[in-house]
């Protein structure tokens, strides 16, 4: 899909490797949601990495590779969070506690792109009242500009 978006977009047959140059040059964020820490079960959460509701966007870490983020691209949205002033968060999952996945490993695999998994931080995660802040939000808003 891509590639023939790539194609639309160029208007006619490429026959150089320009499209592999572009994959390489590319960054795909895999924007989500994050488990924030929870009051009543903060014992859920890594000491040192308990995310907030409006504290910032948060780089998702999984030792699994769960997540698609390394240290390149952990780097890189770094960089851009410095650059639009968007504060960060970074969550690590407890090694006894499961944890969901995003399509941030599938799409970094199958493309080849340098890819990073984020999230805003909500409480009460796939129930009927999940909840999460509008600063939030806006930093959503100023690291994807």
């Amino acid at each position: 899909t891509i590639r023939r978006i790539y194609k639309l977009l160029c208007g006619s047959e490429d026959k150089t490797d320009n499209f592999e140059k572009t994959m390489q040059k590319s960054f795909l964020i895999s924007a989500d949601m994050a488990h924030g820490v929870h009051p009543n079960y903060s014992d859920k959460h890594q000491t040192n990495h308990q995310v907030e509701v409006n504290k910032g966007v948060v780089i998702k870490l999984n030792h699994n590779q769960r997540y698609a983020s390394d240290l390149v691209s952990t780097s890189l949205l770094k960089i851009i969070a410095k650059q639009s002033k968007t504060p960060l968060q970074e969550v690590i999952v407890k090694n006894d506690s499961p944890c969901g996945s995003t399509i941030g490993p599938i799409l970094a695999s199958g493309t080849g792109i340098k890819s990073v998994d984020v999230g805003c931080a909500m409480l009460g995660m796939h129930s009927i009242r999940e909840t999460c802040g509008i600063l939030d939000g806006a930093y959503y808003n100023d690291i994807f500009k």
